[in-house]
């Protein structure tokens, strides 16, 4: 059955009641939006439409943008088509006034884009100061101006700022060493994308897996996240998706007389280290005491003495 084996891998928690999860939500119960994500027909994702309904951008320009990609402005064309008939003439020139020609065609347009796109090698332009200098010129006869909108973007040019991103892609490691330092195993594994909290938690129960299968007990887990000894000390229940992790941590724990202690991350830079390799690994990798060299071993060696782990920024 290729089901066997994840239900054979479930833990049944003695003495407690059993609990209906709604996988559809990350807490595990059930509301009508993560039940309506469930049923509902989604079609691929548009990327297009991502950055128009970013939550960086002000609703008002969201739905702008969206009503020129769904033609939804009233330019004259607009109006024609809806049965309106008065000639049709661009407020900037005198071609005929459409979508394409207000936001990207007409001469004065091109003057904005081409001046911004020599600065940034991109189109940067606020569409909706085009429509307003339109709406100006043609129900208040306000002279177009490129200028205008030119130094009306230029006001806004010193809030820009340069971000960059990390990858999402997560790791978990851990060492297992005896109380003089000494080092017994290490292993890491990758764990794809997940939270923080996902990633310490699988370290901790791999961790205590291996501790098992090699009999070294009594045991003391030194983790440098608080919130997931909360987790562990209050039995708490966050996402479901890490609760049978908890279970089995606290089940270890009774088998294997552990502590779980809060280190500082400048006390457990071995680990640290581990687990940003992690992240890229194809497989689970456990390490020996030989097979220990480099830079891991150097800073395990810094922990002998006393030395705390530095992180650069």
């Amino acid at each position: 059955m290729p089901f066997a084996q994840t239900i054979y891998q479930i833990l049944i928690a003695a003495g407690q009641g059993d609990k209906i999860v709604w996988t559809g939500s990350s807490t595990g119960d059930f509301s009508i939006k993560s039940a309506w994500e469930a049923i509902r027909q989604a079609s691929s994702r548009r990327q297009l439409l991502v950055d128009v309904w970013h939550r960086s951008l002000r609703p008002t320009i969201s739905v702008f943008l969206w009503r020129i990609f769904q033609d939804r402005i009233s330019v004259d064309e607009r109006m024609r088509q809806k049965g309106f008939s008065f000639p049709s003439k661009c407020q900037c020139c005198e071609a005929e006034e459409t979508i394409f020609h207000l936001f990207i065609e007409s001469a004065a347009v091109q003057g904005v884009w081409q001046h911004f796109a020599a600065i940034f090698g991109l189109c940067l332009c606020d569409a909706g100061r085009l429509t307003h200098m339109r709406n100006a010129a043609k129900y208040r006869g306000v002279p177009f101006s490129t200028n205008g909108i030119i130094l009306e973007v230029q006001r806004h040019l010193r809030t820009l700022r340069l971000f960059h991103w990390e990858s999402g892609l997560a790791g978990a490691a851990g060492i297992i060493r005896d109380s003089a330092g000494h080092v017994h195993l290490a292993y890491e594994f990758a764990l794809g994308t997940g939270t923080s909290v996902l990633a310490e938690l699988t370290a901790i129960w791999r961790g205590m897996e291996l501790a098992l299968t090699y009999g070294l007990t009594p045991l003391v887990v030194e983790v440098d996240a608080t919130m997931v000894i909360s987790l562990l000390k209050s039995r708490a229940s966050g996402k479901w998706e890490v609760q049978h992790l908890i279970m089995r941590i606290i089940c270890l724990q009774q088998l294997l007389v552990a502590d779980v202690q809060h280190v500082f991350r400048e006390a457990n830079g071995a680990a640290d280290h581990l687990a940003k390799e992690a992240a890229s690994l194809q497989f689970t990798r456990v390490l020996h005491h030989d097979d220990i060299t480099g830079v891991l071993r150097d800073i395990l060696c810094l922990d002998r003495q006393g030395v705390p782990h530095l992180r650069r920024g």
